[in-house]
């Protein structure tokens, strides 16, 4: 037998008892270790006075049919409306179970039906003939004959015809406590004791099968999406913080470059002002170089390295533009770096762009280098 959990639930007093069912070993468990065991299905036996059980001939046809045929069968039956009841029945036996629809919907309203595979009447959930009393409640089960849940008092008022029903049998019974007086001299019930009711269902549970479900047909349980989220918020939580850190180092990616950019503009402003005191920037400030500048001092082209430079300086990583100088000659930029090898990397990537650019005198300050970078002008 796979893993189970047995959830034996009383209807009468609400209380519920769990139990963990591994091949044949049977623990007894908490409410509040159930969490543990989140991906194991539930069996739910219900204890209750919800059912009545009425043996019922069915013609010999398939099972659809027989569904069909039942209002019919068990009308003159009932004391109520035929569609105020639910009926379950399993193939395999000759007993029908009946309960009064809306106490069954309130029921199931109740219980948490996340991750149960069945809901059972209990007393039709035995593979064998059985009798259990608690306190002043009686749970019968007769094999394809009777199944019947209820007060002891309205069980001693049967005994005529349970007597009947067994034939001269005997019958396994299992009490917690003492044997009540009303059935001390009853020779067909054999009794074993218990002192408490772990006791009682560890040596039942055994017996235990899934018969009669009721969540079938127009009972189905719904999928709780709620309850799934709530099983996969951590993982759900992992993606959402891992998306989350990569939102935000893309976004002081951006801010890093967009600073940078700006710092780039009014570095090469204040070139253009020491140049052209007595211009007024304009928006395009490249093209406006390009209208103004002497040829033979500060070609176009100088221009257009100093741009290009300027540009993979702003995209390398862990590289940024400290100052821009320029004479006749050249044209020299101080950089800070986080070593020399960085320095000759820019150096290589410019070469393959045609611009000419040497490594001049570099110094540590703090842990990062600052280098000056010599572009040769034209």
């Amino acid at each position: 037998m796979s893993e189970a959990i047995y959830v034996l639930y009383n209807y009468f007093s609400d209380e519920k008892l769990y139990f963990l069912i591994n091949n044949n070993e049977t623990i007894e468990l908490k409410e509040n270790e159930l969490k543990k065991f989140s991906n194991v299905k539930k069996n739910i036996f219900l204890i209750s006075d919800l059912f009545d059980s009425l043996e019922i001939d069915l013609p010999e046809t398939n099972l659809s049919n027989q569904k069909k045929a039942i209002p019919f069968l068990i009308q003159d039956k009932l004391l109520d409306d035929v569609n105020n009841y639910s009926w379950l029945l399993n193939a395999d036996d000759e007993i029908l179970l009946l309960t009064n629809k809306e106490k069954l919907n309130n029921l199931i309203n109740k219980i948490d039906l996340y991750s149960t595979s069945s809901l059972s009447p209990i007393e039709a959930s035995f593979d064998k003939d059985n009798l259990i009393i608690i306190d002043d409640k009686v749970i019968l089960s007769l094999q394809n004959q009777w199944y019947w849940s209820g007060s002891l008092e309205v069980f001693c008022n049967q005994l005529p015809f349970l007597e009947e029903k067994l034939k001269d049998k005997m019958i396994e019974s299992h009490c917690l406590g003492k044997i009540p007086e009303e059935l001390i001299d009853k020779n067909f019930l054999k009794f074993s004791l218990y002192e408490n009711i772990q006791s009682l269902w560890t040596a039942n549970l055994p017996s235990l099968k899934q018969g009669f479900n009721i969540l079938k047909g127009e009972f189905e349980p719904k999928i709780n999406w709620v309850q799934k989220i709530k099983n996969l918020k951590f993982y759900i939580y992992s993606a959402v913080a891992i998306y989350s850190i990569f939102l935000v180092s893309n976004l002081i990616q951006i801010s890093s470059l967009s600073i940078l950019n700006y710092q780039l503009n009014n570095q090469l402003s204040e070139v253009f002002k020491s140049k052209f005191p007595n211009e007024t920037i304009e928006n395009d400030l490249i093209s406006q170089v390009n209208n103004l500048v002497n040829l033979d001092s500060y070609s176009k082209k100088n221009l257009d390295s100093l741009r290009l430079l300027s540009n993979e300086i702003s995209l390398m990583e862990n590289l940024s533009l400290i100052s821009i100088n320029s004479d006749s000659n050249k044209i020299t930029i101080e950089v800070e770096a986080v070593d020399y090898d960085q320095l000759e990397e820019l150096v290589k990537l410019m070469s393959t762009m045609n611009i000419d650019l040497s490594i001049g005198s570099s110094r540590r300050l703090n842990n990062l280098l600052v280098g000056e970078l010599n572009v040769r002008t034209f």
